[in-house]
């Protein structure tokens, strides 16, 4: 538990505003759940005042002692009016320039909006795209082609980029095409998303596991077809756990532990209700940390974030008899059980994953030395994955 108040937001490295709750788009398994869709695409809605956004994050900045990466979210941020941008940045600028503290940018955008004078805005401000995206599909209600479009128009303007995309049926079916139009356009780096339980349709439990299973294999087996110039770390990760633990026989942890990611901690997300929280997950299960106007820990702020490290039964349970123990080991532990579908539809697929290294395991052994040998090569190759910085 956090017994020193002032100690809060030392260590932030990383903070996401949700700048809107509306956005273009009604995806079925978005996890924030925005039902607040926009009637027209330059219609925002409530958007939040960009003095006190600048506000907040500055006094984030005054506590945080290390540099600071702010990510734009929603909803969706390219509804927000460009001269929004414009006000925070000049109050940003100032700042920085004045408190000679250093800020990196991020947007979290499904990329359907791209106008021209947000391009030379945020290229002008090392703006990182983290976009999130279904994949070659051609679906008019998900404006595929548009988003596909603008990721081309961001690789040109020679922007960064990275992937999210989609875990649902359709876009599982189309990752190699998709992947191919990543390494044709030089986004280097992309994370496969399997879909929050908490949106609308519920879609995780929909995915076949031996589905997710092939797909991660074929990821891992494309990217080092790629030389591993386009790739999903997360999944070149699971490759090398095998060959650590299954192949070289290393000792590893045979009890599942929570994810050490520091929410709260590390990173944190004001929300548009005028309150922080550890992440922009589980808002509704860890509660606020503090008020956004002045930074004030609110009461329950310390049980709020030992909540995302705390022990979750249903894994300690369930996990050390679990085949797939050696390529995962890690769970989060607000991840909602109740829904048992969701997990064991994930859970089963980890578990098909690791048969499926079992029976080429020759392929699966040379696939992790290859990436072994890329990173010794080039240690500082890592991705800034979802808008966020990789320490």
């Amino acid at each position: 538990a956090m017994t020193q108040n002032h100690s809060l937001f030392k260590n932030l490295s990383s903070v996401t505003f949700q700048l809107t709750t509306s956005c273009n788009l009604s995806c079925d398994y978005c996890f924030q759940d925005a039902c607040n869709v926009s009637s027209s695409e330059g219609d925002a809605g409530r958007v939040a005042d960009p003095r006190e956004t600048a506000a907040t994050l500055m006094g984030l900045m005054e506590k945080s002692e290390t540099e600071l990466a702010m990510v734009f979210s929603g909803g969706e941020p390219m509804l927000v009016p460009v001269d929004w941008y414009r006000a925070f940045f000049d109050i940003m600028d100032r700042y920085v320039e004045r408190s000679g503290k250093k800020l990196e940018y991020s947007v979290q955008t499904n990329i359907s909006i791209l106008r021209p004078e947000i391009i030379d805005l945020f290229k002008a401000h090392g703006v990182h795209f983290s976009v999130h995206y279904d994949g070659e599909l051609d679906d008019p209600k998900l404006l595929s082609k548009r988003r596909r479009d603008n990721i081309v128009t961001l690789s040109e303007e020679g922007l960064a980029v990275t992937v999210l995309v989609v875990g649902t049926v359709e876009s599982l079916k189309a990752l190699p095409s998709s992947i191919g139009f990543f390494n044709r356009h030089g986004i280097r780096f992309y994370r496969i998303n399997y879909v929050s339980s908490e949106g609308r349709g519920h879609q995780v439990s929909r995915i076949p596991p031996a589905q997710r299973a092939e797909a991660e294999f074929q990821a891992a087996f494309l990217a080092s077809q790629l030389d591993f110039g386009t790739r999903d770390n997360v999944v070149l990760n699971k490759f090398l756990f095998y060959h650590n633990n299954v192949i070289c026989g290393s000792d590893y942890r045979t009890t599942p532990r929570p994810q050490k990611c520091r929410a709260g901690v590390m990173s944190a997300y004001v929300a548009a209700d005028g309150f922080i929280y550890p992440c922009s997950f589980f808002p509704g299960i860890t509660g606020p940390m503090a008020t956004a106007k002045d930074l004030s820990p609110l009461e329950g702020t310390g049980r709020a974030v030992a909540l995302c490290e705390a022990a979750n039964p249903y894994y300690d349970r369930k996990c050390p008899e679990c085949e797939a123990l050696p390529i995962c080991g890690e769970y989060c532990a607000l991840s909602p059980v109740t829904d048992t579908n969701f997990m064991e539809s994930f859970c089963s697929a980890q578990v098909t994953l690791r048969r499926m290294m079992d029976e080429n395991r020759e392929l699966t052994e040379l696939i992790a030395k290859r990436f072994i040998e890329h990173q010794t090569a080039y240690p500082l190759d890592v991705p800034r994955s979802c808008g966020t910085r990789t320490t």
